[in-house]
Formats: structure tokens, sequence, C-alpha cells
């Protein structure tokens, strides 16, 4: 019928922790932070990291410099808004 419990006892706990699934400690943590860096990087102007559009705005300082360094501030193709010049 039953076995002694001092019998059974080791064969339940063995398959108890054969099919217990795990992912090491070190793992899901370097995979959850690899997640959160790469999240972080699809979104460099926010989130954890963030990194001001500095670049940017000395890009678009460096452009209408040199536009306007070889065309009169008349020559520009539309107005401050952006709109086209009607011809």
């Amino acid at each position: 019928m039953l076995s002694p419990p001092t019998t059974s006892a080791p064969r339940r706990e063995e398959r108890l922790t054969q099919a217990t699934t795990s992912v090491p400690g070190a793992i899901f943590w370097f995979l959850l932070a690899t997640l959160v860096i790469i999240r972080d990087a699809d979104r460099p102007f926010g989130g954890i990291i963030d990194v001001a559009p500095t670049a940017s705005d000395e890009v678009e300082r460096q452009v209408t410099r040199d536009f306007l360094a070889h065309h009169k501030a008349a020559d520009l193709p539309c107005d401050a808004d952006g709109n086209r010049w009607n011809a």
C-alpha cells in the first residue's frame, strides 16, 4: 500500500526539484537589466538615462550659420513658422 515516509520523502523531493522551473537569479537580473537598457535606448530624450538634445541644437545652429553665410535671410524659402512663401 503505502511505503514508509522515510523512503518516499527523498524520491518526492527529487521529483519536485526536477519539476520546478528555475532561472538562476543572476540570469534573471541580467535579462531584466538588458530589457530596461533597450527600452531606455529607444527613448533617448527621456527615461532613466536622460540625454539632452544638445547635439541636435548645435547642428541646427551650425546649419543656420552656414546657410546665412552663403545666402541672405531673404533667400529663405519659408517664413519663421516654416510656411512656404507664395510665389
